[in-house]
């Protein structure tokens, strides 16, 4: 049987139980000013997972400015709706350019009565607080390029140069808690187990990614 047959057997098994969580790529990260969003930052507590009580909840805060990931920036267009996860909508009405043409800086308004099934882009956010998690996350690959080896094929010639790649990002305040070994999956990203929980905040928590079988790497 094959690797990916495997994967996917395990992600039906983790899928139904294990809690979501919100991650923004460090990289190159950028802030949406909601300008009729909440004066003050404001907590709901929200299920860790949607579908699964057993998972617990999760406390997720409100504010007038979001993060986000550059990629998802990219993707915007001005007077464009988008899906906010977890809260509702808001109309982009400004992306802020540097000399350059790099986006930095996004302007908007939310519009909560929007429907989310009229929208393309369904965006995961953060908050920005000094509550949020840093994070490293890691994936493994092959340690050979190819799936099978021709006869008398030196193995040494398919060894793949990189099987280890870290990128950090940023997580949700309620990753503090995260217990080593815990699964989890990352709304957007993928399945993760936690390798080393949060100790201090200058020592970013490590996530394993669980490969699902069909899934393409956050890394590239």
């Amino acid at each position: 049987m094959e690797w990916d047959k495997l994967w996917t057997l395990n992600k039906k098994i983790i899928d139904p139980v294990c809690p979501r969580h919100t991650a923004v790529i460090e990289e190159r990260r950028l802030l949406l000013t909601l300008t009729n969003g909440p004066d003050k930052p404001f907590v709901r507590i929200i299920p860790r997972h949607k579908k699964y009580d057993g998972a617990g909840e999760k406390a997720t805060t409100y504010t007038k400015r979001i993060w986000l990931e550059y990629a998802d920036a990219e993707c915007i267009s001005v007077d464009e709706e988008v899906t906010l996860m977890d809260w509702g909508n808001a109309i982009v009405k400004e992306i802020i350019k540097d000399q350059d043409g790099n986006i930095t800086q996004l302007v908007g308004v939310l519009h909560l009565e929007g429907s989310v099934k009229t929208t393309k882009l369904k965006l995961t956010w953060l908050a920005e607080t000094n509550e949020l998690v840093n994070l490293s996350l890691v994936e493994f690959d092959y340690l050979i390029t190819k799936k099978k080896l021709e006869e008398g094929e030196d193995f040494l010639d398919a060894l793949n140069p990189c099987t280890k790649k870290e990128i950090a990002a940023i997580g949700d305040s309620n990753m503090h808690n995260l217990k080593q070994g815990e699964i989890l999956q990352l709304e957007r990203k993928g399945y993760y187990r936690c390798d080393v929980p949060f100790t201090r905040p200058s020592k970013p928590v490590v996530l394993f990614a669980i490969p699902d079988g069909r899934q393409q790497s956050v890394m590239k």
